[in-house]
């Protein structure tokens, strides 16, 4: 785990390139921070995904 210990905070993290990017590094070991600018619910479904395999998100 290559991020073991850090955090990442990733913009646009709700969708697209910016949700491959947050799943990545969750499961590098990184706690995300999930960034989003109006769609709450999707940025919700990523971090709930992102725990679900074990890793720690916030939105």
């Amino acid at each position: 785990m290559l991020l073991e210990g850090k955090v990442a905070v990733v913009t646009g993290a709700s969708r697209g390139i910016g949700r491959a990017i947050a799943e990545e590094m969750a499961a590098e070991g990184a706690r995300v921070v999930v960034n989003y600018h109006s769609n709450a619910a999707a940025a919700e479904e990523v971090v709930s995904g992102i725990t679900g395999r074990g890793g720690t998100a916030v939105a």
